[in-house]
């Protein structure tokens, strides 16, 4: 019976990891595949990529590690006659987005069907990475994506979609022939968008095209890695507070790694950042609060997790939050701490701002069951607080203060 039930937890945490995944775009990095590609011209062979469902879209190219073929392997290949490792992962895909040969009108184009439809009125955060490959003579600054509903076209076989991306590179121009750039930007959704697709959208003088040296026969080409699509809207999650029983045992906080949301998290502890990912596998040897902040296009908003490192019964820890409330919340600056205690052991009051710094730590008097924190020295802000009573928690929670 162990290994059944061991399969039917593992199907449970895969079911759980598909329902938490924040990225709304199906093989980010173009890792998974339904072969390993041979020439140009195969970027179908990534899961959840293809050329424009509504038509055009030319010969986009998928590159990956596992591929013999010296025109589309990682790092080096001769369809871009390049070196580039991919961003993250094995892969990457390429576009070719303006060339001597057809003068407005070199465009290829990616697709993806995104894993659900963008809900009306929600503001989405978009996030590719680009790159230049060696043999491009000329550069761009106006890469974009544009959201539909699939009907987005190209006149066959390589001509240009007349639409205006929703995301657009507007700031710098795209010349990096060694790491990758950036793109990102976000917008409202309509609710009828559950596409993305990337290219160029515009003539080559709109594209803000330059060129590094007077040869008449250029091309431009970039490769495109790690797309996110995310609601800038996401709640942060560092997770529930949670109890080990020996110093070093390990407890995953947060949520699963992720394209597009790993650098949108960062954690600290004790106001130091200690890593950047939207979750991993800590090792307390003490009761340790980690925070956790999250930037969307922006967006910041904080959370936090109690990991307690104690000897006391699950049910027992679970039960105490209980004997400790703070109020009123939001607050003036001034709060007031009411508690029980559940022994004789010293309890403290510990208050830490969003960074993780502990800003306040007060010995809860045993003879009372309330004190008051003048918050004079407190700024506007969120801050996290926690009771405790040796190694067990009294209780933790947010308050705002607004001042």
């Amino acid at each position: 019976m162990k290994p059944l039930s061991l399969f039917i937890a593992f199907l449970f945490s895969l079911a759980s990891y598909a329902q938490a995944q924040v990225n709304l775009v199906v093989n980010p990095s173009f890792e998974d595949l339904y072969g390993c590609p041979t020439d140009g011209g195969q970027i179908d062979s990534a899961v959840g990529w293809s050329l424009p469902i509504g038509g055009g879209g030319y010969t986009p190219d998928l590159y990956n590690i596992c591929s013999t073929a010296p025109q589309v392997g990682v790092p080096i290949n001769t369809s871009g006659y390049s070196f580039q490792y991919p961003h993250s992962g094995i892969g990457y895909a390429g576009v070719d987005v303006g060339t001597f040969l057809y003068p407005d009108n070199d465009r290829e184009y990616i697709q993806n069907k995104l894993r659900n439809r963008l809900s009306p009125g929600h503001i989405y955060c978009v996030k590719f990475y680009a790159s230049l490959t060696d043999n491009s003579i000329a550069f761009i600054t106006k890469l974009g994506a544009y959201f539909d509903n699939g009907g987005v076209s190209a006149p066959l076989p390589h001509g240009i979609a007349l639409v205006t991306p929703q995301i657009c590179n507007n700031t710098q121009p795209l010349t990096d022939k060694v790491d990758w750039m950036k793109i990102e930007g976000s917008f409202i959704a309509s609710g009828t968008e559950q596409y993305i697709t990337i290219g160029n959208f515009f003539t080559d003088s709109l594209s803000i095209m330059g060129f590094f040296s007077t040869d008449q026969f250029w091309t431009c080409y970039y490769y495109i890695d790690d797309v996110s699509v995310t609601d800038a809207g996401l709640p942060p999650f560092a997770g529930n507070d949670t109890i080990v029983h020996n110093p070093g045992d390990s407890v995953f906080i947060g949520r699963p790694s992720e394209v597009g949301l790993d650098e949108d998290c960062i954690w600290f502890v004790d106001g130091v950042a200690i890593d950047t990912i939207a979750g991993m596998w800590v090792k307390p040897d003490s009761t340790t609060t980690y925070i956790l902040e999250q930037s969307i296009c922006g967006n910041v908003s904080h959370d936090t997790i109690t990991v307690t490192v104690s000897g006391v019964g699950v049910d027992e820890y679970q039960n105490t939050n209980q004997w400790v409330k703070v109020y009123p919340n939001p607050s003036d600056g001034d709060i007031t701490i009411q508690y029980k205690f559940l022994g004789t052991d010293k309890c403290e009051f510990e208050l830490y701002d969003v960074f993780g710094r502990k800003v306040y730590t007060h010995s809860l008097p045993s003879d009372a069951t309330s004190f008051t924190l003048n918050g004079t020295s407190l700024s506007s802000g969120v801050y996290y607080y926690r009771a405790m009573q040796g190694q067990k928690s009294l209780g933790k929670g947010k308050v705002v203060v607004i001042k």
